[in-house]
């Protein structure tokens, strides 16, 4: 397909821009690996016994290089043949956690337009975050294009997430956040990126969380003298990063080139619900059963069910 997207006369060169998300991490600089194994090797039965079940990221080297959608996203054309011409949301800055950050200077423009504002490098920070892919709206085609994975049934449905999101970016770091739901596979159609993450079982946990949510970063604010055993993967074009529940993470590009991530979730296990020593677990049900709403009524079936899966689980493990 010929590309018709005309290239800048200038490139504006990538200096690294985001590196103050990982900085604000006291220890950093000691940070250690987040684990690698490789697609060939995994099995959907190690990948959920040894990762998912155990709730430990992982990252999945060459998961999605045999994808259509590696060569295919790279086109511009591509894009402006395959979707229809509607309005989005574009934003000329990182993704924050706070919406009022997130939609400051954001503009409403034709896809096609954002697509080929994209390709032609015209803004410094370019991003098109979260944006669904179901089979039946305006994406539905891409679907085509990433066809599973060898390691997880693609069958297995979220219970809070869309089970299929994109991001399409240019030098958009994502601010520190966590899930409270779903399992999630952040797979790096192109482009590079840098993620930080941090374990559940850190110290301060509601203090650090609340200096996340509250991007307590950008006023100046630190988290000196936490070890919080930050561990970090570099997830190049074709891997897919395992995210599991309540780790919170940090993600930045590592170069200016046209970045496309796809996010694939799906259900956890039960037993991931049922540790009530767990601050996040305990959040998560706080916001379930507050305010009043539909879910509140499920949260305590759930909660008996998640603790009954969790403590058996205990148990088989202690007489292993």
């Amino acid at each position: 397909m010929e590309n018709t997207i005309e290239e800048p006369k200038v490139k504006t060169e990538f200096d690294g821009f985001g590196d103050d998300l990982f900085s604000i991490i006291p220890g950093i600089e000691h940070a250690g690996e987040v684990p690698v194994v490789n697609a060939s090797e995994l099995t959907k039965e190690i990948f959920y016994k040894n990762w998912v079940s155990y709730n430990k990221p992982c990252l999945v080297k060459g998961a999605v290089k045999n994808w259509p959608a590696v060569q295919k996203f790279k086109d511009p054309d591509y894009w402006l043949s395959v979707c229809d011409d509607f309005e989005i949301k574009i934003f000329p800055h990182m993704n924050h956690i706070d919406r009022e950050r997130l939609l400051k200077d954001s503009e409403d423009i034709s896809f096609h337009d954002a697509i080929k504002r994209l390709h032609r490098n015209e803004d410094y920070i370019f991003s098109i975050p979260a944006e669904t892919i179901t089979e039946d709206n305006k994406f539905s085609k891409l679907i085509k294009e990433i066809p599973g994975f060898s390691f997880l049934s693609s069958t297995i449905k979220p219970r809070g997430f869309a089970h299929r999101r994109f991001f399409m970016y240019r030098r958009a770091s994502t601010a520190w956040h966590h899930h409270l739901i779903d399992e999630t596979l952040m797979c790096q159609i192109n482009g590079t990126k840098k993620v930080v993450l941090l374990p559940p079982d850190m110290p301060n946990v509601k203090k650090v969380t609340e200096f996340f949510i509250e991007e307590l970063n950008l006023s100046g604010k630190t988290l000196d003298n936490i070890d919080l055993k930050p561990i970090i993967a570099c997830v190049e074009e074709g891997d897919a990063l395992y995210i599991p529940p309540y780790w919170h993470h940090a993600v930045i590009p590592v170069d200016g080139e046209v970045g496309f991530t796809y996010a694939h979730c799906w259900k956890s296990p039960l037993h991931k619900f049922g540790d009530f020593s767990n601050y996040f677990v305990r959040r998560f049900y706080f916001g379930g059963l507050w305010p009043i709403k539909g879910i509140s009524l499920v949260m305590p079936v759930l909660g008996v069910c998640s603790g009954i899966s969790f403590g058996f689980r205990k148990m088989v493990n202690v007489f292993k």
